[in-house]
């Protein structure tokens, strides 16, 4: 057994299995009204409900699981939104930190108690600590396969303290997701049972915190591989009914696949009582074909869709007709990457001179056409707009006093650079060409570099800068990759020695106001050594049905809109 580990007490489990006996009542949340339904036109698709399982990150899954999962917190924008009906998450300092998640009194929608084995199963997922021997455990090799959190920084198994239904996480460091790591994506005594072939389920997740407390790698082993298989949903829609269950606002009530696509109907689940207060009883995702504007008001309530030339005047007709409109962003910006590694660039102050030259606003113009209005302008890479961090960003970062326009934009002689864009963007083709007339008064030289597809940018060694969305990272790992000196996604070439030392320096404050200060000094940096400069952020437009009410869509990549749904109602007429 680790250090300071607590057994557990038989108490609990008479306590869960009289909860269990007077569940499932069948009887709605009060907030929900009854015979309410609606449906979202969704590109999505649902493979899995797990979405813990590093293979199961897609756009759909998420979707899903934003709207069937309970969690401690959640990550909105660059802020930590905290439900405490779920549980609370403290940490304590010292020589070894220490995180404790206590749990409130949720359930699972069969009327499972959610306990300390779904919190201890979670952490074993999320944590990766079987996956190389420990003491006490020399076999080792248990690999759940999970998405890599905070927690793999814990120095030995956590303590249980079974009466509070909480656990104690020690780290060897801060780390700086301590609130999100821990993601109760699966029920314990499903994976249990059929891991372990175990029928009662009260049994079944004792036997799983068991088995993780005293590192039994036989048992880990089966744990993880049904923490893998059993939450997976075959391509025509078939899934196991315990691979359906949920923990939040509503739950699956039909999975089936069409010509069209994969339709999802949900349906409010009774047995949730957390913070998040949904009216519609029913919902259906159903597949987004070319034409799901056509059939706004037919056959579905609300629709998503990416503005383009083809359907402005659509949706401004729609508008005009007293239909809802909301724009957001997708999580990304478009901004001009510079390569420093080679040719024109290497040198800071060319770099400088350059972005000088670039007309941001006339940028935004030239790409977006009618639809300029949708296209939020930005002044920083790392923080989204509206974001806490952002103000603090744009006024402590320099980025709008180093590039205003100056006579310091004019170019060295014989200045010529080659730019790579996307040629299939209209966005792209228009901002490349509204680059190309501008920078051509200061004396820069423009060449096309233009690529047939977005994967293509990087491609070949002639292009000079990339104009290209990018993603608003989230985590230290996500912008280590973006702008690290070794990242995979770093378009510079180059590097920068404090940079990647502010990077992980962020990766272990725990402190939320301390970690943004350490997001803007690395915000700092990149307008330091002027190798990339934003322009806009990409845009979302979701129309609605008059019968729908409060749709707001949130900016990001996670869950934009189906998130939402829990906020939305029918028009009171």
């Amino acid at each position: 057994m680790h250090p300071g580990a607590r057994r557990r007490i038989g108490l609990v489990s008479v306590a869960s299995l009289a909860l269990v006996a007077t569940a499932c009542s069948g009887d709605l949340p009060a907030s929900v009204e009854e015979g309410t339904e609606v449906t979202v036109a969704w590109t999505g698709s649902l493979t899995s409900t797990n979405p813990a399982n590093a293979a199961s990150v897609t756009d759909g899954n998420l979707d899903i699981a934003s709207v069937t999962r309970g969690a401690f917190g959640t990550l909105v924008d660059d802020s930590v939104e905290m439900d405490e009906t779920f549980g609370k998450v403290t940490m304590e300092g010292g020589d070894q930190p220490r995180v404790r998640y206590d749990l409130a009194k949720p359930t699972w929608s069969d009327g499972v108690p959610i306990d300390t084995a779904d919190l201890m199963l979670a952490w074993a997922a999320s944590s990766g600590y079987f996956r190389t021997p420990k003491e006490g455990s020399p076999d080792g090799n248990v690999d759940f396969g999970g998405v890599p959190t905070g927690l793999t920084k814990s120095a030995y198994i956590p303590e249980v303290d079974e009466g509070a239904r909480a656990i104690e996480v020690p780290l060897v460091v801060p780390v700086v997701d301590w609130r999100t790591a821990l993601d109760v994506a699966v029920p314990a005594h499903v994976v249990g049972q059929k891991a372990l072939k175990i029928e009662d389920p009260i049994e079944a997740k004792e036997v799983v915190e068991t088995a993780i407390e005293e590192s039994d790698t036989a048992k880990l082993t089966k744990i993880a591989e049904a923490w893998k298989s059993t939450f997976t949903v075959a391509e025509d829609g078939k899934a196991s009914e315990d691979a359906l269950l949920s923990s939040g606002p509503y739950k699956i009530s039909k999975i089936s696949t069409g010509e069209a696509g994969q339709e999802v109907d949900l349906e409010a689940n009774p047995e949730y009582a957390g913070e998040a207060k949904p009216t519609y009883e029913q919902v259906r995702l159903t597949p987004a074909g070319p034409d799901a504007l056509n059939s706004l008001g037919e056959k579905v309530d609300v629709v998503q869709v990416a503005p383009t030339k083809g359907n402005r005047k659509q949706v401004r007709d729609l508008e005009r007709r007293d239909y809802g409109v909301a724009t957001a962003n997708d999580g990304t910006m478009w901004a001009l990457t510079l390569r420093t590694d080679r040719g024109v660039f290497k040198r800071k102050e060319t770099r400088t001179a350059y972005l000088r030259a670039v007309p941001r606003g006339d940028i935004s113009e030239g790409g977006a056409g009618d639809w300029a209005e949708a296209y939020e302008a930005t002044d920083v890479v790392l923080f989204p707009p509206g974001g806490e961090g952002y103000q603090i960003a744009t006024e402590d970062s320099g980025f709008s006093t180093k590039f205003r326009a100056s006579e310091d934009a004019k170019a060295p002689p014989g200045a010529r650079v080659c730019i790579s864009y996307d040629k299939s963007s209209a966005f792209a083709s228009g901002a490349y060409d509204t680059i190309a007339n501008a920078v051509d008064d200061e004396g820069w030289s423009t060449a096309d570099c233009g690529v047939s597809s977005a994967d293509k940018l990087l491609s070949g060694n002639r292009w000079d800068a990339v104009l290209a969305r990018i993603p608003i990272p989230q985590t230290p790992e996500e912008i280590s990759a973006q702008w690290g000196t070794k990242g995979s996604r770093n378009a510079t070439g180059g590097g920068d020695r404090e940079r990647d030392r502010l990077i992980s320096e962020l990766a272990r404050t725990a402190d939320p106001y301390e970690a943004r200060d350490v997001r803007v000094e690395i915000e700092k940096s990149l307008v330091r050594d002027s190798i990339v400069v934003p322009i806009v952020m990409n845009p979302t437009v979701t129309v609605i049905d008059k019968k729908v009410d409060s749709v707001r869509p949130r900016s990001g990549q996670v869950a934009p809109l189906v998130s939402t749904i829990v906020e939305w109602s029918p028009t009171k007429k």
